[in-house]
């Protein structure tokens, strides 16, 4: 009994010492908080101050109470978060279970953080006296554990922006004390993890609930729950996929709400909800990008409390002024109504509002507005967040905007600015966004502009005629996370060393800005996620191996790099080193980069092959290697439904097309042209039913046209075949591509006449059938692709080649010539009203042309020459205004040419060369008063072929009869005249016979 005392004693006194405050603090809490730190890494340091004795005073993060000593807080939160070198300040590693010794710990602060995945520690349920906890962004995942609903003490938990696994978000059956849940991005956007909310209603005592970007598509009963809390002020619901909204509520019971955020959502496609009224305690409302329509409702100015509304991105009908509801809103001071088409001079606009002079945010993002930015923004002394981009306002940035000294934010992008950049821009010493991109600004920017901006964060000049004016030596006085200067000029070429002092820098664009210069070593020891130097002169080698880990968007194109391509991350999405001198073998190997999207390494000197494993990469859109020295054959493992572009034209490939080419179901454009290879088209390619693109000329594919391309590939735009070795007849169902404006069928060896559908084109018909931006097609108010992709497509006009790219949607062209059709032009024809280019030229086409050839009234170009077209020209061709080629040669073409309007100014013979019969000018033949046509010219063989017969027998009579005639030749004047008429004509027909036979004998042996 006396040593169970002793015992006793001695543990009580043992204790005691460890609980003990050593130099105020507890030594067994810092052994705790030592052991904790022994199971983190800490490669920024951000622990180093844990040494010493006094854990409460020194040691940062923290937090001891004033009173009993005890740690009650740890504030581990990453603030370099934000930030593109995040990484290096994340704590990692293990959480000990030490921390359960800090018995009185009421805060937990581990945000921002990388853990690697690992579950949220189960102890953590155990720590009785927490009332805050915030694990969010710090990459936990796996189960939320169930110990957490042990926290009976718990005020607040943040759990967002994770990756946990879809199961019920809490065990919240003894979290009735919750005020704050934030679920945030917490089960990641794609999955359907909360089916219902009816848990919600448990939670008496919620004051905060933010559950932005979860999906509850399915969670229809969410106003129903969210009406069951009395007490709730703030609620979150922004990005969540919700299908339906109420529009009314028997009894609406949280009308504690002040804080409502249901932005893009739907879209609901409704009415703004009648409930919405009854929250008269709102100060702030945001339901952007939902798809609201109708009238905004006058019950929207009782609301009197309200200083935040933003309505912007919605269908609400469109008014020539602000709305009278909004105008008498007198506590307002952030407004966006951004795309609803106000309209109207900019600032009889923003004098309506009844509190403008007060407003701290104004957005009118996209609202038709006009006028210039005068002094009436100067008079706004509060504002901090100005957006009025993609409008049409004129004039220059006003001088005094320097005087705004509380702005954060000012966006006056894709507008009408003109003049110089004010350098009292420079004492906006708050600013953090600076965006006027997309301008008509020009001058200089210099030091000046820049002098105060310390906490300037993004720099947006691009597409602008300024000028970059700085030191070489120049330090910045901030620490950019985004430049965008494309289009800028560097009045000095060298590579700007002041970039070498932005150490937070992740997105960097200075494409087109005059670099004339090599990359510096040290550019490539930032952190970026995205660089684009496009379309300078950057000369030199890049380095053999790229070492930035988290590089998303790598772009040099239209520069002169050399050498091989560098061994590259595997982070990459977007690599694009086009139009530049890279040599050496394919990137390999490449199957590393599993999140690459865009392939760009067009017309450089790559050789070798193409690797099978370029079939692994699942997420790849746009594969673009045209003009290099590929060889070989194609791999057959193509079964990407990713990709939309491949673009291997112009280099030195073989073989069939491979059938696995028919799974790429996503595919739009397809260029193969200018190889060698061969066979027929394979079947598998009808499934590419989302092509637009098609171009696989200048190979050497034969057999037939497959019907199947009129059938299946309804979408087709641009559909080019021109030389190869097709044959047969062209199918009549290309006539049912009602997009297509673009056919070219030439120099192939296609007989049969000329399809009567093909005055189906609906795309060469009618204007409005589709529209092209320069990186997608819409098509009836669908749009087929978008990419960034510079398309290129090689057309053959008047025998010349032009490349064309950004201009396609212009190109209305049909060429069928230098084949072997036959038989007469369809009059359909003359319904393609658009079309700006016909040549069907090198054929055996006959009968007349067209006498209604003129409605087509678009046309610049036709070519008709070497066939077998008879009969007389037809007058309407006068009404082609815009006609600027015409080539009718060598046909047998007769009687007068018109003349009138643009035919007047096409007065090369040349044109009309080869058509005996024809007359007038510009041929140099008179025509007579009653000008016909010989008897025989019609008489064809059933092949199309003409007789000659005729003059084979008008010279074997000259033969046989000269003797016999030549005296009454010499003596009768009028009979000799006749006479050598007809040998005349006879020499014309046998040269024009002649030289339309060598043609098509060297076409059929070049073929």
């Amino acid at each position: 009994m006396q040593y169970r005392v002793l015992a006793l004693l001695l543990s009580v006194w043992l204790l005691g010492h460890h609980c003990i405050l050593t130099s105020g603090c507890f030594e067994i809490e810092r052994e705790a908080l030592l052991t904790f730190k022994a199971g983190i890494i800490d490669t920024g340091g951000r622990l180093s101050s844990w040494a010493g004795q006094d854990c409460c005073s020194t040691w940062k993060g923290v937090v001891c109470d004033n009173n009993t000593g005890h740690v009650v807080k740890l504030n581990l939160r990453n603030n370099y978060m934000s930030y593109s070198n995040r990484s290096d300040y994340s704590l990692r590693g293990e959480i000990n279970s030490s921390l359960l010794v800090l018995s009185h710990l009421s805060r937990l602060d581990l945000s921002g953080n990388d853990f690697g995945g690992i579950s949220i520690p189960k102890f953590i349920g155990s720590l009785k006296s927490l009332m805050h906890l915030d694990l969010s962004g710090s990459n936990f995942g796996g189960e939320i554990p169930e110990q957490l609903g042990n926290l009976s003490n718990l005020r607040y938990i943040d759990l967002s922006s994770s990756l946990f696994t879809c199961k019920t978000p809490l065990q919240i059956n003894n979290l009735s004390r919750l005020h704050t849940l934030h679920l945030s991005d917490a089960f990641g956007f794609d999955g359907t993890c909360l089916n219902d909310l009816s848990w919600l209603s448990r939670l008496s005592s919620i004051r905060v609930l933010d559950l932005s970007d979860l999906n509850l598509s399915n969670a229809t009963d969410w106003l129903e729950v969210v009406n069951t809390l009395h007490f709730l002020q703030e609620l979150y619901l922004s990005s969540c996929q919700l299908t339906n909204i109420p529009t009314s509520l028997s009894h609406v019971n949280f009308t504690s709400l002040k804080v409502l955020d249901i932005r893009d959502n739907g879209p609901f496609n409704t009415t703004l909800p009648t409930w919405l009224w009854n929250l008269t305690k709102l100060s702030y409302l945001d339901l952007r990008y939902s798809g609201f329509h109708g009238k905004i409702p006058d019950s929207l100015g009782n609301i009197t409390s309200l200083n935040s509304l933003y309505l912007g991105m919605n269908d609400f009908d469109s008014e020539s002024t602000i709305p009278r509801p909004i105008k008498n809103l007198c506590n307002l001071r952030a407004i966006d109504l951004s795309g609803l088409g106000i309209g109207g001079d900019i600032a009889e606009v923003v004098r309506t509002l009844c509190s403008w002079k007060n407003m701290e945010e104004l957005t009118l993002e996209n609202s038709k507005l006009h006028g210039n930015l005068s002094s009436w923004v100067e008079e706004m002394k509060n504002l901090s967040f100005l957006d009025l981009s993609n409008n049409s306002l004129a004039g220059p940035v006003p001088t005094g905007i320097g005087r705004l000294s509380n702005l954060q934010v000012l966006d006056l992008s894709s507008n009408l600015l003109a003049g110089s950049i004010p350098p009292g821009i420079g004492r906006l010493s708050n600013l953090q966004i600076l965006d006027l991109s997309s301008n008509f600004l020009q001058g200089v920017i210099s030091e000046a502009h820049f002098a105060n901006l310390s906490k300037l964060d993004s720099l947006s000049l691009d597409s602008n005629s300024l000028i970059i004016d700085v030191d070489q030596n120049w330090i910045p006085p901030f620490q950019l996370w985004s430049i965008y200067l494309h289009s800028c000029q560097f009045l000095h070429p060298q590579f700007p060393a002041w970039l070498q002092s932005q150490m937070q820098l992740d997105e960097l664009s200075l494409s087109n800005t005059s670099i004339a210069d090599s990359i510096p070593e040290w550019f490539w020891n930032l952190s970026f996620s995205s660089v684009d130097l496009s379309h300078n002169q950057i000369r030199g080698k890049l380095p053999m191996s790229l070492q930035f880990t988290s590089l998303e968007y790598l772009i040099l194109g239209s520069n002169r790099l050399e050498g091989s391509i560098p061994s590259l991350p595997n982070t990459l999405v977007m690599l694009d080193l086009s139009e530049n001198s890279i040599s050496g073998p394919f990137l390999s190997p490449i199957s590393n980069m599993l999140q690459l999207s865009d392939l760009l390494l067009s017309s450089n000197q790559i050789n070798g092959s193409i690797p099978s494993d370029i079939c692994k990469l699942k997420y790849l859109r746009v594969l673009a290697l045209s003009n290099n020295s590929l060889a070989g054959e194609l791999p057959q493992c193509w079964k990407n439904s990713s990709l939309q572009v491949l673009d291997l034209s112009n280099n030195n490939l073989a073989g069939e097309i491979p059938p696995s080419i028919g799974s790429l179901s996503s595919l739009t454009l397809l260029h193969l042209n200018n190889n060698t290879f061969y066979g027929e088209l394979p079947l598998e390619l009808q499934h590419c039913n989302n092509l637009l693109f098609l171009d696989l000329s200048n190979n050497k594919l034969t057999g037939k046209i497959p019907r199947w391309i009129g059938e299946n590939l309804q979408d087709l735009v641009i559909l080019q075949l021109r030389s190869n070795i097709f044959v047969g007849e062209i199918p009549s169902e290309l006539g049912q591509l009602a997009y297509l404006q673009f056919l070219d069928l030439a120099h192939n060896n296609l007989t049969g006449s000329m399809p009567r559908s093909f005055g189906n084109f609906s795309a060469m018909i009618y204007p409005t059938i589709h529209s092209y931006d320069g990186k997608g097609f819409s098509v009836d108010e669908r749009t087929f692709t978008y990419f960034d992709y510079s398309n290129n497509l090689l057309v053959v006009i008047h025998g010349e080649e032009y490349q064309y790219s950004t201009t396609i949607y212009l190109l209305k062209i049909m060429d069928l010539s230098e084949n072997n059709l036959s038989g007469q032009i369809p009059e359909e024809i003359v319904a393609l009203a658009i079309l700006h280019s016909l040549n069907l030229s090198g054929n055996h086409l006959t009968g007349m042309i067209p006498e209604r050839l003129g409605d087509m009234r678009s046309l610049e170009s036709l070519d008709l020459s070497l066939n077998e077209l008879q009969g007389a020209i037809p007058q309407s061709l006068s009404a082609l205004t815009f006609l600027n080629y015409l080539n009718l040669s060598y046909n047998n073409l007769s009687g007068r040419i018109p003349t009138g309007n643009q035919l007047s100014t096409l007065n090369n013979p040349s044109i009309y060369i080869g058509n005996t019969y024809l007359c007038g000018p510009p041929t140099g033949k008179n025509c007579t008063e009653n000008e016909t046509m010989p008897n025989d010219v019609g008489n064809d063989y059933p092949d199309g072929s003409k007789s000659t017969w005729p003059y084979l027998s008008i010279g074997l009579g000259f033969v046989a009869g000269f003797w016999s005639v030549c005296g009454i030749l010499i003596f009768k004047e009028s009979w000799s005249s006749i006479y050598f008429q007809t040998i005349d004509r006879l020499y014309d027909k046998l040269y024009v016979m002649i030289v339309i036979s060598l043609r098509r004998l060297n076409r059929k042996m070049h073929g």
